[in-house]
């Protein structure tokens, strides 16, 4: 064989070792959330307003109106920060914050139903748009009330991986992620007394949408009495992942 051709096949060699390697590299991300700015923490967003979200741009935010319901722009400072790791990829955040929602059931009804749409300025890449919902509940069916009726549900008609649950030391439930084809839908696992944690709520749960989108629609079921919180991110590599990314085949390449 002569040195020229062994070369070749060196450098081949070293290519494919080194794609691999890159490949087989976990990867770190920082979940950038949108902020819902200029509305004050504690007061309610507008129904239909635009907000800024980091390497998307504007996003249009509309949800539908509900006398039952109270909302705000909420922030749990136990789930503000705080970090995941799927299938060896880490998630890393610290500016998380929702959309909340009471429903109060001031008409009597037990289980109302609402939703909430993130329009984005352009086509959005799959796996870079990260859903957030936190405080699914439930509660145990009063006389004459049907079980399904005292659970909330989050339902998104998109293809979704549920990459776990933020708890911040809350005393909260697992959310139960059910996947489907192209849908989701997330509630919470334990069932027991009503009204008393970890059965009332549910913690962070993080789903990446694994579909290229236009838009994302969320829809709620949510029980009397019970609170959610929604958001949207995305995800960015961190710079040290992209210079690993990027080295793994050089160094091969140079063993000549």
């Amino acid at each position: 064989m002569s040195v020229l051709r062994s070369n070749r096949i060196l450098v081949c060699t070293g290519l494919a070792l080194g794609f691999a390697t890159s490949t087989a590299l976990a990867t770190s991300y920082s979940v950038n959330w949108m902020q819902m700015a200029p509305t004050p923490f504690g007061s309610p967003p507008p129904f239909n307003s635009s907000y800024n979200l980091p390497g998307i741009g504007t996003v249009q935010m509309s949800y539908s109106a509900n006398p039952d319901f109270a909302e705000a722009r909420l922030q749990i400072p136990a789930l503000a920060s705080g970090s995941l790791t799927y299938a060896g990829d880490s998630y890393t955040w610290n500016n998380h914050e929702t959309l909340a929602r009471t429903n109060w059931a001031y008409s009597g009804v037990l289980n109302s139903s609402w939703s909430v749409t993130y329009t984005f300025p352009n086509t959005i890449p799959a796996g870079q748009i990260i859903l957030g919902v936190q405080g699914l509940g439930r509660r145990d069916p009063l006389p004459g009330e049907n079980a399904q009726d005292c659970i909330t549900t989050a339902t998104v008609l998109q293809n979704g991986t549920h990459l776990g649950d933020w708890t911040g030391s809350m005393n909260v439930g697992p959310t139960l992620f059910t996947p489907g084809s192209g849908m989701f839908s997330m509630m919470n696992s334990l069932s027991g007394p009503g009204g008393q944690d970890p059965w009332w709520n549910t913690g962070l749960a993080l789903v990446r949408i694994d579909d290229p989108l236009n838009s994302l629609t969320v829809r709620f079921a949510q029980t009397s009495g019970d609170g959610v919180g929604v958001n949207i991110g995305t995800t960015v590599p961190e710079p040290g992942t992209l210079a690993l990314l990027g080295l793994g085949g050089l160094g091969l390449l140079r063993r000549r």
